[in-house]
């Protein structure tokens, strides 16, 4: 009797310290978050001996790039929106495989909205296949988000009337935003605006932005078929003294849009610039007022110091154009490109 008893407090010795064992060793062992949305999983690991993140702002100045070694630093953070724009997501990525500068150095940010022909997924697989190539082709980081505006429009057509600017640009100015408060960390220099129909521009873009240390610097952005091509980006301009002597007749709520015959602004479009008075520098930079999305470089510290995408009028303007302008506010300088050509999907 005495010895089974023995053997029952020891076995139940074991029991509780097997029990106390495990308990003190699952501390240590890292928490697994599967996000519900996709099929990936994020890995959290609780340690009470980390050390506390420090970056300092003050070093992340995006200055001029190209170092004496003839290497490159400034990291790169290309965004694009895409809503039903399956057709042109091979392009895109052929595009951006065959970009000149350091893809470790370049992230690629994409936001969805309100998609149903497959764009989201068509995205992921693409980015899948990034994300295998040689090392040395790969990106820095590829990410994908997915947010709905419940807005839709009877046909692609629709979407340049007249009528529907202002409610669609307020939609696209809330999608810059959503991919930017999403993409953007301190890792980033700049930041690429790229809409997913530009379809073409040179392989060497980015370290040619880069070099002119500009704080917004915007190629004019083209059409072109076989055997004709024609401005399209008009929300590229500068203001004259018409269209600022016509802003004094409007109501601090009123919107402007440019190329509409229903209103005609008197603005001077970058895209009735190229070649003027005979130049014909592929880098001569002229002043700018106001800018358009379709490719459009703008150094990382001027979104963090506040200039967004208005959704709301910011001096008669949304969305870029209303970014122009809280840039001017902020102390920044718009620059424009007007020899130095992309081309946008007709």
């Amino acid at each position: 009797m005495i010895l089974s008893t023995k053997i029952q407090l020891f076995s139940l010795a074991c029991a509780i310290g097997l029990v106390y064992w495990f308990f003190q060793s699952s501390s240590a062992i890292p928490s697994v978050k599967w996000n519900t949305e996709c099929d990936a999983t994020t890995t959290t690991t609780h340690n009470s001996n980390s050390k506390v993140p420090f970056i300092d702002l003050n070093q992340n100045t995006a200055s001029q790039q190209q170092q004496t070694n003839n290497t490159y630093k400034d990291h790169i953070l290309i965004l694009t929106p895409f809503k039903q724009s399956v057709q042109f997501i091979d392009q895109f990525f052929d595009n951006v495989n065959r970009l000149t500068y350091p893809h470790n150095l370049i992230s690629l940010g994409f936001l969805v909205s309100d998609s149903t022909d497959g764009t989201i997924e068509k995205l992921r697989d693409k980015a899948a296949q990034a994300n295998r190539l040689e090392e040395w082709r790969r990106f820095e980081k590829i990410s994908i988000f997915q947010k709905d505006f419940k807005f839709e429009l009877a046909s692609n057509e629709d979407r340049h009337a007249f009528e529907v600017q202002v409610k669609r640009r307020n939609i696209m100015a809330k999608s810059r935003n959503t991919l930017l408060s999403s993409a953007l960390t301190d890792l980033h220099d700049w930041v690429l605006w790229l809409d997913s129909d530009v379809v073409d521009y040179p392989d060497t873009i980015l370290e040619e932005l880069i070099s002119l240390d500009k704080d917004i610097i915007v190629p004019n952005c083209y059409w072109h078929s076989y055997n004709e091509e024609g401005g399209y980006d008009k929300n590229n301009w500068q203001e004259t003294e018409e269209s600022w002597d016509f802003q004094k007749t409007l109501s601090p709520e009123d919107v402007l849009v440019e190329g509409y015959p229903e209103v005609v602004t008197h603005r001077k479009l970058m895209i009735d610039m190229r070649n003027e008075n005979g130049q014909t520098d592929l880098f001569y930079s002229v002043p700018l007022d106001g800018v358009g999305g379709t490719c459009t470089m703008v150094r990382a510290n001027i979104h963090r110091d506040g200039a967004v995408f208005p959704p709301f009028p910011f001096q008669h303007q949304v969305e870029t154009e209303g970014l122009a302008k809280m840039a001017k506010s902020l102390g920044y300088e718009v620059w424009g490109l007007p020899n130095y050509l992309v081309y946008h999907y007709i």
